[in-house]
């Protein structure tokens, strides 16, 4: 096989964990590959199972709506390197929220939690079948695209207090525009080595007294990104990117 061989990616959440062996594509994916990619036998493709686990391989049946890969070559990658960062925020509405969970899987969050907030305007009541297996093909597809191998966790959506109590022991930064917030960069200055990062982003109207008493209590450090105000997922998004470079002290590489 050419080094330089493309192989496309898809998503197997049952995948063999040794080769030779073989895996059947799930429907939507299998779709993907006879539908729109019109994949034929023989295709080079790469499996990944959200977890870590990896494969290459080669479709042996592509026909109507099943699609089986023989695997060649099976191993395991490691989490990333660097800290553990998590995303709690507000739900946008509509498609907005879409966007969101695919770009934040993309900067490589750990875990997506979505949060009630005393002025959130959605994403209030719990994740149905549907909806969790939506947010989860946004995660995929991202994480198809940015060539990961480790999905974020979607968390169904909580009370502030429960997402605060989650992260005890880590470092909490909060969007947020009062008087003492402080750049990224000094606020991480005070994490240990090996500490998770919670990122909070309120909804638009912004956090109420109590809430901002939740943080003190929580030893949570306040942030900013500059004078503008900034929509949910523009600001979850910005502190994502923000956060992993400056932990791992380099920037987001961009495909062109």
């Amino acid at each position: 096989m050419a080094e330089t061989e493309k192989r496309l990616r898809f998503f197997v959440p049952d995948l063999p964990a040794e080769a030779p062996a073989m895996a059947e594509l799930p429907p939507a994916e299998a779709h993907h590959a006879l539908h729109v990619l019109r994949l034929r036998a023989g295709a080079a493709v790469e499996l990944f199972d959200g977890r870590g686990r990896v494969a290459d391989g080669r479709l042996a049946e592509a026909a109507r709506r099943k699609v089986t890969v023989e695997i060649e070559r099976a191993w395991t990658e490691p989490p990333p390197a660097g800290p553990r960062v998590h995303l709690a925020f507000a739900v946008p509405k509509g498609s907005r929220a879409d966007w969101l969970l695919e770009k934040a899987t993309e900067l490589g969050a750990a875990s997506l939690r979505p949060t009630v907030f005393e002025r959130s305007v959605a994403g209030q009541e719990p994740l149905s079948a549907a909806k969790r297996q939506r947010w989860i093909g946004h995660c995929v597809a991202a994480a198809k695209q940015a060539g990961l191998a480790h999905l974020p966790a979607v968390e169904d959506p909580a009370p502030l207090a429960d997402v605060l109590s989650h992260a005890a022991g880590a470092i909490v930064i909060v969007g947020d525009t009062v008087p003492e917030a402080m750049p990224v960069l000094d606020a991480l200055a005070r994490r240990g080595a090996d500490s998770d990062i919670f990122i909070v982003v309120g909804p638009e109207g912004g956090f109420v007294e109590a809430e901002r008493a939740a943080f003190r209590a929580a030893g949570a450090v306040a942030v900013r990104l500059g004078r503008t105000t900034l929509r949910i997922e523009t600001a979850a998004l910005a502190l994502v990117a923000a956060v992993i470079a400056s932990a791992e002290g380099a920037a987001p590489r961009a495909v062109i």
